[in-house]
């Protein structure tokens, strides 16, 4: 069984892995968060969603899906929070929390996943730009006139 972690042990930890920022080709510091929580509490899975804009729907770093965060679960999932990443009034995207227990949730994890929502919103409208940077459509690469 995996050890119970507290939430000032978990939001220390996540706040070092978003202040080191150093993505790297085996783990994004978002991804870094995710296992984190993962690893500290007894949540199954746990995914960053973006919003790029208004009219477009939250886009799963992993796996880019059509459907909101809400309509989408693991296989086994029995309880799921969705905590809004906001900055300034301004939606960001979501944090998806999962868990194969019935009773996972309670008024600790709610808060603890609120900061760390706050923490992650922050962090990708930082001075690093990094939800820019991730969200960013490549340019088209201009094609070789024909000869």
């Amino acid at each position: 069984m995996k050890p119970y972690r507290s939430t000032r042990l978990l939001l220390s930890d996540d706040e070092s892995a978003l202040a080191s920022n150093r993505p790297s080709f085996h783990a994004s510091p978002l991804e870094v968060v995710a296992g984190l929580l993962c690893e500290g509490r007894y949540y199954t899975w746990a995914g960053i969603y973006l919003t790029l804009d208004s009219k477009s729907s939250p886009a799963l770093l992993q796996d880019a899906a059509d459907l909101h965060p809400a309509q989408v679960a693991a296989a086994g999932t029995r309880k799921k929070i969705l905590v809004s990443m906001k900055v300034a009034g301004r939606e960001v995207g979501f944090l998806n929390v999962e868990s194969d227990r019935e009773n996972s949730f309670g008024s600790e994890d709610r808060v603890l996943l609120e900061r760390v929502a706050g923490l992650l919103a922050r962090f990708l409208t930082g001075p690093g730009k990094y939800l820019v940077r991730k969200a960013a459509k490549p340019k088209p690469i201009p094609r070789a006139a024909a000869a």
